[in-house]
């Protein structure tokens, strides 16, 4: 259900917005709870509960988060540290609020690791209890029976059952915290929360090492928050698609709607995004480039199968003229594309990873917003953003408010590592000191490991990783980043590329290095191509794609796959596995 506001609710609600925010710069989690009660009995979430939407206000939200901090303290968990482990509910936000605004730390998990990872990472964050929805109820309670220091097991679904004591039920906490308050408890009212205090540790992906945590604390999501809505300023109302264990989303998303009163509608499965997308239709989403990537198929293959492709990228052409002489002619000509997102094309924040240019620029050209940027969660996560997609789809943007990065050494091309500064950065890695000693500059720069370069305009363009980073026998140098995208450019029907230094004993006996690339073809793109014929189409469009590249830069090995590469939970593909799949050949 979409939720319907009036142009005078509309108006009240932008004075009561502007009044809060204007009352002081916000320091912690605590204090956007705290200020976000002024918005009473307005619509706060809405989520699918056996595909009935469950509403709640801002009054139902603040009453069972205050139930559930209290009851926290009467069962000795107050200021502590608190697992999550759920899909994301309208419980995963109340959970988290009450932990942090109670003084404790969350250590939120990634619900798609496997139970022993999401034990080991459980016990890493030194958590004394754990909640967890139906879906992982054996987990949390096998990590229950193996770890000491972790207390209770917390079932979040609602109407929840639980055996008794280790084991209970968020709805049951609720109710002992509501009777708590009755009598005048105030322990959780009461807890103080500096802005330098710890509010969550928040564990890195670990595909190339081991999981790191991040501690953030309640300045560092401020910091985070204020900077969007100093960007960007507040939306009416966002879906909330990614996982909320994520910094991207739980900061960027979820803390910003709660604090100025956005709508959260929550996602109820990936597979739903576009009906939900239609139903709700929110204002924005914090996406991923693979959101990106099915909406831009989604639309072309609709236009194509019903014969109006051609016409669809003659209107585009037309229309970007017309936009440079100020006429938007966008809503009336893709009328029928915005219809099919509730009526309106959501602002899409785009994170996580780059996304493809050609994504950006065909969906900014049919009238979507499409704001492309770059973070970690060591910045919790921001450290730039760029709204003009439709001129420079691969800009990652300039400095966040409140951020400042520079680019380290550069290079003869200006490339250098970004180092980055500001109340957004990490204090550290959680009893991690080595870790956190190596990654930061004796004056105090973050060093993000991340390569990039300025244009012109003193944006940003990222080039790729460091630890990528590919140094061949003649001594350049080469991020594969940089490979892969000079592929995905020149081959419309590549999902996924991963380039590699790959050694090859050639037909002479001899030894070779040699740039190698694989990638994954989308099959829908060569319809009428066999695969033998689409194979040999891929790497001869390789080979054109290598024209005007340096010669170390040109691709010689080809592997094409016709299935998605494995990726990691934030959707990003685990290269080492993709590399591991194809340098097995020996000769070529």
């Amino acid at each position: 259900m979409h939720v319907e506001i009036s142009k005078k609710e509309f108006k009240e609600l932008a004075k009561l917005r502007e009044k809060i925010h204007k009352s002081g710069e916000v320091t912690s989690i605590k204090e956007m709870f705290t200020r976000s009660e002024a918005f009473g009995d307005r619509v706060a979430v809405v989520e699918k509960i056996k595909k009935q939407d469950a509403v709640y206000t801002v009054k139902d939200f603040h009453d069972k988060v205050r139930q559930l901090g209290t009851a926290l303290y009467e069962l000795g968990l107050g200021g502590k540290h608190i697992s999550i482990v759920s899909e994301n509910t309208y419980n995963w936000i109340v959970t988290f609020f009450a932990i942090v605004c109670g003084g404790g730390v969350a250590v939120p998990i990634d619900k798609e690791l496997p139970d022993k990872d999401i034990s080991m990472l459980i016990s890493k964050g030194d958590a004394e209890a754990v909640f967890h929805s139906r879906t992982y109820k054996e987990t949390a309670e096998l990590h229950l029976a193996n770890d000491e220091r972790c207390k209770y097991a917390i079932n979040m679904t609602h109407n929840g059952k639980a055996a008794g004591g280790k084991f209970l039920t968020i709805d049951e906490l609720c109710e002992m915290g509501k009777k708590l308050l009755a009598e005048g408890d105030r322990r959780f009212l009461d807890a103080e929360v500096k802005p330098d205090d710890l509010a969550a540790i928040v564990f890195t992906s670990g595909t190339t090492g081991t999981n790191k945590g991040v501690m953030l604390t309640h300045k560092n999501f401020s910091v985070n928050v204020e900077g969007i809505l100093e960007f960007l300023g507040p939306e009416q109302s966002t879906m909330s698609i990614l996982p909320m264990n994520h910094v991207y989303e739980l900061s960027c998303s979820v803390l910003t709607a709660i604090y100025m009163n956005g709508i959260i509608y929550v996602n109820d499965s990936l597979k739903n995004i576009l009906p939900n997308i239609n139903d709700f239709r929110p204002t924005a989403m914090a996406v991923v480039p693979l959101v990106l990537e099915g909406i831009y198929n989604g639309i072309r293959a609709k236009a194509e199968a019903s014969g109006k492709l051609d016409i669809m990228l003659k209107m585009i052409k037309i229309s970007n003229k017309l936009l440079k002489v100020g006429i938007d002619i966008r809503p009336i000509v893709f009328k029928q594309i915005k219809e099919n997102f509730g009526g309106m094309f959501p602002t899409m924040s785009c994170g996580g990873a780059p996304a493809r240019g050609d994504h950006i620029k065909f969906l900014s050209e049919l009238g979507f917003t499409i704001i492309s940027g770059y973070g970690m969660t060591e910045c919790s996560p921001t450290i730039t953003l760029h709204k003009n997609g439709k001129e420079k789809p691969l800009c990652a943007g300039k400095a966040f408010p409140r951020a400042t990065f520079k680019i380290a050494e550069p290079d003869e091309d200006g490339i250098g590592e970004i180092w980055v500064k500001g109340e957004n950065v990490t204090k550290g890695y959680y009893k991690d000191e080595e870790a956190t000693k190596a990654s930061f500059s004796e004056d105090g720069w973050f060093k993000t490991g991340d390569y990039g370069r300025l244009d012109e305009d003193g944006e940003l363009y990222i080039t790729g990783r460091k630890k990528f980073l590919i140094i061949l026998p003649n001594g350049e140098n080469i991020f594969p980043e940089t490979v892969e995208s000079n592929i995905m450019e020149h081959l419309p029907y590549a999902v996924e590329t991963v380039a590699f230094e790959e050694k090859i004993v050639a037909a002479t006996g001899k030894e070779a290095t040699v740039m190698s690339a694989a990638i994954y073809v989308n099959r829908d793109f060569l319809k009428g191509l066999s695969d033998e014929e689409i194979i040999q189409k891929t790497k001869a469009d390789v080979a054109d794609s290598n024209k005007g590249q340096p010669s170390y830069r040109k691709v010689q090995n080809v592997y094409v796959s016709f299935n998605e590469f494995e990726k990691n939970s934030t959707r990003k593909v685990i290269r080492q596995k993709v590399i591991d799949t194809y340098t097995k050949k020996e000769t070529v």
